[in-house]
């Protein structure tokens, strides 16, 4: 394609508020927990290696949602910001991408095992605000420590404009320290700067993208 097609002129909404939420039976314009009460299971977390497995409900998903993407809005986030994560396939993860799209933002990943080189490849095609990152990664029963890579991939960043820094985020239940690692901070101290815990949604054209995915291209 050589253009990005345009459906549904006039139509906006948001991809998080659909996901997080239900229309309302009688008011389908209307944003209901139907089907997704606080007390329901949103989704089941199964670490590497199955060392750990939760059930997360909805009301936990939207508080968590809500306080991370206010956060975001505090530093700086907006409609069409792009918003990466070197990380693994969790729950915080999950949280980061609803906060982004719920805020209208771009959200984009990679996977922890990419080498440094890899993950600037992408990260400097489309120039984040923020990078969300793992500080430790389990691969075939080993703990790997990212914080080395975490300070190589801020360093290929450091003349991109508009990028803040890397929030790094816990592998483990005790957060790594990450104070040697340049423009960076905990996902602790990140989320001190959240001002609500109320979901709010930036609806916009359907036609909009919220997700950067990467191919290897076409031979």
């Amino acid at each position: 394609m050589d253009h990005i097609p345009r459906w549904f002129r006039g139509i906006r909404l948001n991809y998080a508020e659909n996901v997080l939420y239900s229309p309302t039976p009688s008011s389908p314009s209307t944003a209901s927990t139907v089907g997704k009460e606080d007390s329901k299971i949103a989704c089941t977390e199964v670490r590497e290696g199955c060392t750990a497995i939760r059930d997360v409900t909805w009301g936990q998903l939207r508080a968590k949602v809500a306080l991370l993407a206010s956060a975001m809005k505090a530093h700086g986030v907006v409609k069409g910001d792009r918003v990466a994560v070197v990380a693994s396939n969790s729950v915080d993860t999950l949280a980061v991408f609803l906060a982004v799209t719920s805020l209208g933002g771009l959200f984009s990943s990679s996977s922890t095992d990419m080498g440094t080189k890899g993950v600037l490849d992408r990260l400097l095609q489309i120039r984040p605000r923020w990078l969300f990152m793992d500080d430790a990664a389990l691969y075939n029963g080993k703990e790997v420590d990212l914080r080395v890579k975490m300070a190589e991939i801020v360093e290929g960043m450091d003349k991109v404009v508009g990028f803040e820094g890397v929030v790094s985020m816990p592998r483990w239940e005790k957060p790594l320290d990450v104070s040697k690692v340049p423009r960076s901070q905990t996902l602790v101290e990140y989320l001190e700067d959240a001002t609500t815990d109320k979901l709010q949604f930036e609806r916009v054209e359907f036609a909009d993208p919220f997700l950067v995915v990467y191919s290897s291209g076409v031979n």
